[in-house]
């Protein structure tokens, strides 16, 4: 008894933590590339945003499957892939030579993402479908699963 009530409690408090179905924060980016992305630049489109952190393994780890997906949808100006770091662009760049990452990137961006953040502390990686009506449609922290298949349905219903 004791067990099946603290898996319910534990459950509960993630769903009480979750951002689905919540309206994401305006915004208006410079990323790296010298481009500016607003919310309502975005909004009609399906978006990925991606916290992340140079220094995280697991954001290391599921670059290659996001990369994957950008390719998937290169030819497709209506899937946004925008990535947020709270680190300077000195340190996002250096990390980028090593690590190729190709979402659009955001640095310096503590402020906006730790609106975005679900918990009373923030966990990396932290990736976000954001459907057309900017509310958001998958939110998950510190992914230890393949999360390619996952985000790539999200995006096909987003664009039916």
């Amino acid at each position: 008894m004791k067990k099946t009530f603290l898996a319910l409690l534990t459950m509960t408090l993630f769903a009480c933590n979750s951002n689905d179905g919540k309206q994401i924060p305006d915004f208006s980016f410079n990323t790296l590339d010298g481009q500016t992305i607003t919310s309502e630049s975005i909004k009609g489109e399906a978006t990925i945003i991606c916290v992340w952190a140079t220094w995280c393994g697991d954001c290391i780890r599921e670059i290659p499957e996001l990369n994957a997906l950008v390719d998937k949808y290169s030819d497709n100006d209506k899937v946004n892939f925008i990535a947020l770091s709270d680190e300077n662009e000195a340190t996002v760049n250096k990390s980028l030579v090593r690590f190729p990452f190709k979402f659009q990137h955001v640095v310096n961006a503590k402020e906006y993402s730790d609106q975005l953040s679900t918990g009373i502390t923030k966990h990396f990686p932290q990736v976000l479908v954001v459907g057309k009506d900017l509310k958001v449609i998958f939110d998950v922290t510190e992914n230890k699963e393949k999360i390619f298949n996952v985000l790539d349905n999200h995006i096909q219903d987003i664009l039916k």
